[in-house]
């Protein structure tokens, strides 16, 4: 089997076989692309991208007929769901809804997910979900390539979720969570937050060499910027269980750098070492392929549905789950028309021998009555399935209607505090109702005239900021600072607020 691990300036290609979890390597190859031809994940030109693939398969002669891949793109969506508790194609419907609900995404995303543990709100029991939404077009267009190549195309999973198989199967990843997983490269950077040995936050960020005025270490202080920003998330979101540990991976030619910085602040870091279910690896560099590599490690049916392939192509919803909403209609409708034939024939039958209660304990004795009556029950067993479900979405309704919603009226009213500054807003991060803004001012006085107007307005809770950085980029100096706040939870509405 081929597995290749694919982002918009490289393709690693691994060629092995898996078995019993583990996983032999027999060959390896590496392409570099032209910039531009892919964009975002979104191949550009599809046939060119078909002929580069398979002029480097006929030179290393790696030819295979199944093939899985995985993707880095900035357009993954990723969030934090709580779901009453559900499995198979319940579940996937239910993380699918409240995701296109909560994020305002469209039909054209697929969405998968994996179950970060159980948590309990309100006394109800429910699942912790990190569920991640690609658009469909990025998918589409691997599925094109590989349709000209004329290779089965088994699976396309996001990186976190390919490169999560490898950690949380190694012990010695475990033994350092919360671990923060980086990885690094000139394009991006890749950061994965571990906690009892699951995958609770992912982040990618694109990155270039213009955003910090050309420098020569943009990577270093990308990297050191975005580690710090995690950190902080972390501390807003879990201030008593601190990330500890962080792991490395990719391009590491800054990890001395990085980690004399890191440890000024008690933070350990380490390498990501070959796991002892891989062998085969001498003849290539570990590191680089490592999301390949967790790409051809089986996925987990019971805690996970990475698998992009497998949500339908059109909506980002499977046909089992349509087909599911069908099935109990059509029963709910058999089911009320058979009650209601019964119970319409044994009235006529009642009253046509009333004065005969023998004939009519012959009739309830009937073997076809008896089929009958089995079908009823057989069918009442339906629609109690049918009700029960109903109670798991009501729940899930009463547990979503209590979260915050991050929406467009929460943006104005956090950017209403920016007016009349020179601070503007770079980018937000928001987490199960922390949000993290990172921003920058042309004034030292503006950043506490932000924080100034977020206490006067009194909306959110828990406004933090730490200071800024004075940022020195030739032609215009500015100032980069973080605000961290957290969303209100909405009060109930009472009866007499109905009323009014």
């Amino acid at each position: 089997m081929l597995s290749f691990d694919i982002t918009d300036r490289h393709v690693r290609i691994i060629r092995g076989t898996e078995a019993n979890n583990k996983i032999k390597v027999s060959a390896a190859a590496s392409i570099d692309l032209e910039e531009g031809l892919i964009v975002n994940g979104h191949i550009k030109d599809i046939p060119k991208m078909a002929t580069i693939i398979n002029d480097e398969l006929k030179s290393k002669k790696m030819a295979d007929k199944e093939a899985v891949i995985s993707i880095s793109s900035n357009l993954v969506i990723f969030k934090e769901l709580h779901i009453p508790k559900a499995k198979g194609t319940q579940l996937l419907s239910m993380v699918q809804n409240q995701m296109q609900h909560t994020m305002g995404i469209a039909d054209d995303y697929s969405i998968s997910y994996t179950i970060a543990g159980e948590i309990e709100e309100d006394g109800v029991p429910a699942m912790k979900i990190l569920a991640t939404a690609c658009p469909f077009e990025v998918v589409d267009c691997f599925r094109k390539v590989f349709s000209m190549l004329g290779i089965g195309l088994r699976s396309v999973a996001v990186a976190c979720n390919t490169i999560t198989r490898l950690i949380i199967n190694d012990p010695k990843m475990k033994a350092k969570m919360p671990l923060l997983l980086v990885q690094i490269d000139p394009n991006f950077v890749s950061l994965n937050l571990y906690e009892d040995n699951q995958l609770t936050f992912s982040r990618f960020a694109s990155i270039d060499a213009v955003d910090y005025d050309n420098s020569e270490d943009y990577i270093y202080e990308a990297v050191n910027e975005n580690i710090f920003r995690m950190f902080q998330f972390q501390k807003s979101r879990n201030g008593d269980n601190p990330i500890r540990n962080v792991v490395f991976y990719g391009d590491t030619t800054e990890y001395i750098r990085l980690t004399n910085s890191l440890e000024q602040m008690d933070i350990t870091t380490s390498l990501l070492g070959v796991p002892n279910n891989v062998g085969g690896y001498e003849n290539f560099e570990f590191q680089a392929y490592a999301n390949a590599i967790g790409a051809m490690l089986r996925s987990n049916k019971e805690s996970e549905r990475i698998n992009l392939l497998e949500v339908d192509a059109a909506v980002g919803r499977t046909s089992a789950g349509a087909s599911f909403v069908v099935t109990v209609a059509v029963a709910a409708l058999v089911s009320i028309a058979l009650v209601a034939g019964i119970t319409l024939g044994a009235n006529i039958i009642k009253s046509q021998y009333e004065a005969d209660t023998a004939e009519i304990q012959a009739w309830l004795d009937d073997p076809e009555t008896a089929q009958r009556v089995a079908a009823v029950d057989a069918m009442q067993a339906k629609i109690d399935k049918v009700n029960n479900f109903k109670g798991g979405i009501e729940k899930a309704k009463a547990i979503f209607d209590t979260r915050p919603v991050f929406n467009t009226q929460v943006i104005s009213d956090i950017e209403s505090n920016f007016k009349g500054t020179t601070a503007e807003i770079i980018s937000y991060n928001f987490e199960e109702g922390a949000i993290m803004l990172n921003c920058r001012a042309d004034k030292s006085t503006d950043p506490s005239a932000v924080i100034a107007n977020f206490v006067e307005q009194d909306i959110f809770d828990n406004v933090t900021y730490t200071g800024f950085a004075k940022n020195l980029s030739g032609d215009r100096d500015y100032y980069e600072f973080t605000v961290t706040l957290a969303m209100r939870v909405p009060e109930p509405e009472t009866e007499e607020k109905g009323a009014e």
